[in-house]
C-alpha cells in the first residue's frame, strides 16, 4: 500500500495494489491511534505505513524548592516543543525531604513524601501547562486513586518507590528520565539536565512559574497599599549560614532605603506571609505580590528565583560560583527586552579557588591570622559574620547604588 498525506488538509489518500481490484479512495482520517488499529492487518502483504506515535516520558524529580522552579520549567518547555504531541507523566515530592533520628540517636533516616512548606511541589508544578499528569511521590505509600495527595481541592495520584520501579519496566514510556544528580561548582544545572533528557544542544533557560487569574487578583488587592517604589528584602538574605548576607547590615540596609526612597522595604518569605480575608495566602498568591512589586535583593534561594520567575527585577548578591551555576540575569537576560526588568548580578570578591556556599571550611581570601579568629565550624555555624564568606562584605553602598540603577525611570 502506497500513502501520501495531504499537507493541507486532515486526509490521507492511499491505494491498494492493482492486483486486489479496488479503486483508489480518500478518507477522513481518523485518530490516529484508531487509524494504525484499523488498517493495520488489511492484508499481511501489504507495506504498512507505521505513522510515528505520541511519545511518552516519565520524569522524576525529587528535588527542593528552587529546583522546581528554576530547572524543571524551561526543560519541560522544551520537551513540548521539540516533540509537540508527547505526554509527559512527572513525579514529584509534596514538599522537602525529611529527617528522623533513630535510636542510637547519631542514625538518621531520610524520606519523602509528607506535605510541608506549603506543599510547594506539587503546589507549584500543577498549574504547568507542560505536564500531563503530576504524581505525587511517597517512599512507602501508594494510592492510585488519589486518597493521600489533596492540594488546592485537587487529588493526585501517589506512587511508592515499588510501584514505581515497575513503571519504569512497564514498557508504557518510550523513556524514562530520572533528573536527581550531583551538580559540581562549575556545572550549569539546566544544560545538565538537558544533556539528560537527551537534549544536549537545547539552551532555551527562561523559567517562569505559572499563576492563576485568581492568584494574581488576590495578590493584587493585598497589596494594593503599599506605597511606590515598592522594593522587597527575600528572605535568606538575613541568614547567619554561609548562604546569608552579614545579618548585622540588614538594618543600615533597611535605613537606607527608608531615607533615599521615602518608603521602608517589605520582606517576603515563610516567614512573611500575608492575610487575606482571614486566612494566610497559598504559596502561589505570596508569589504573586512579587509581580506587583519595582525590584527585590536577595540571595541564592528560593524566594529569589520565585522573584525572578514572576518577572520582578532581582538584586542577586552572589559570589564563590561561576555565574552560569545560578544566577538568574545569566538565565533569564536574554529574554528580557525592557533594560529596567533586568536582573542584576553583584559579585562579592570572590576568591580562587571558588568552594561551595556550603562549604566545610572557611573563606580561602582570609589570611591565616583572620581565619583562627574566625571560629568557623561549618557553613551553618560560620562563626563572625562579617567575614564568613565572599557574601558578607559586600556594603550598603554597593547594594544600593544597584538599586538606583533598577529604580531609575528610563530616560
Amino acid at each position: 500500500m502506497m500513502y501520501q498525506k495531504d499537507q493541507t488538509s486532515t486526509l490521507i489518500h492511499f491505494s491498494l495494489p492493482k492486483t486486489e481490484q479496488h479503486t483508489s479512495q480518500s478518507y477522513q482520517a481518523p485518530p490516529r491511534a484508531l487509524f494504525l488499529k484499523l488498517y493495520v492487518n488489511i492484508h499481511p502483504s501489504y507495506s504498512i505505513f507505521k505513522l510515528p506515535m505520541p511519545k511518552k516520558f516519565l520524569i522524576r524529580h525529587l528535588g527542593n524548592m528552587g529546583d522546581m522552579v528554576f530547572f524543571i520549567p524551561p526543560v519541560l518547555h522544551t520537551l513540548k516543543k521539540v516533540y509537540p504531541d508527547c505526554h509527559i507523566t512527572f513525579v514529584a515530592p509534596w514538599g522537602f525531604k525529611e529527617t528522623i533520628r533513630t535510636f542510637p540517636w547519631t542514625h538518621k533516616k531520610e524520606f519523602w513524601g509528607k506535605r510541608n512548606q506549603g506543599g510547594f511541589v506539587i503546589h507549584l508544578l500543577m498549574t504547568n501547562p507542560h505536564i500531563d499528569q503530576l504524581i505525587h511521590w511517597h517512599d512507602t505509600k501508594l494510592s492510585l486513586a488519589g486518597n493521600i495527595c489533596h492540594e488546592d481541592n485537587k487529588k493526585f495520584p501517589t506512587w511508592n518507590r515499588k510501584y514505581y520501579e515497575e513503571q519504569k519496566k512497564s514498557g508504557n514510556y518510550d523513556k524514562v528520565f530520572e533528573l536527581d544528580f550531583g551538580l559540581s561548582l562549575s556545572d550549569n544545572p539546566i544544560k545538565k539536565i538537558y544533556e539528560t533528557v537527551g537534549l544536549p544542544n537545547e539552551t532555551y533557560t527562561n523559567y517562569k512559574i505559572h499563576l492563576t487569574q485568581n492568584n494574581l487578583e488576590i495578590a493584587r488587592v493585598v497589596t494594593k497599599n503599599i506605597p511606590s517604589p515598592r522594593i522587597v528584602l527575600l528572605e535568606g538574605i538575613e541568614g547567619k549560614t554561609t548562604r546569608g548576607w552579614d545579618p548585622n547590615k540588614i538594618p543600615a540596609l533597611e535605613k537606607a532605603i527608608k531615607k533615599t526612597y521615602g518608603v521602608s522595604p517589605v520582606w517576603f518569605g515563610a516567614k512573611y506571609i500575608p492575610k487575606h480575608q482571614g486566612r494566610t495566602l497559598t504559596l502561589r498568591e505570596n508569589i504573586a505580590t512579587l509581580t506587583f512589586y519595582d525590584a527585590a535583593i536577595g540571595v541564592m534561594s528560593g524566594p529569589l528565583h520565585f522573584a525572578a520567575a514572576v518577572g520582578l527585577p532581582t538584586i542577586t548578591l552572589f559570589c564563590d560560583h561561576p555565574i552560569h551555576r545560578a544566577a538568574p540575569s545569566y538565565f533569564l537576560n536574554p529574554y528580557i527586552n525592557d533594560p529596567k526588568k533586568l536582573h542584576r548580578t553583584l559579585l562579592g570578591p570572590t576568591a580562587l579557588p571558588m568552594q561551595m556556599l556550603k562549604a566545610e571550611k572557611p573563606s580561602p581570601s582570609l589570611t591565616l591570622a583572620e581565619t583562627k579568629k574566625q571560629n568557623y565550624k561549618n557553613w551553618i555555624k560560620p562563626g563572625k559574620q562579617s567575614t564568613k564568606c565572599c557574601l558578607s562584605v559586600i556594603t550598603v553602598d554597593e547594594i544600593m547604588l544597584v538599586l538606583k540603577d533598577v529604580l531609575t525611570p528610563n530616560k
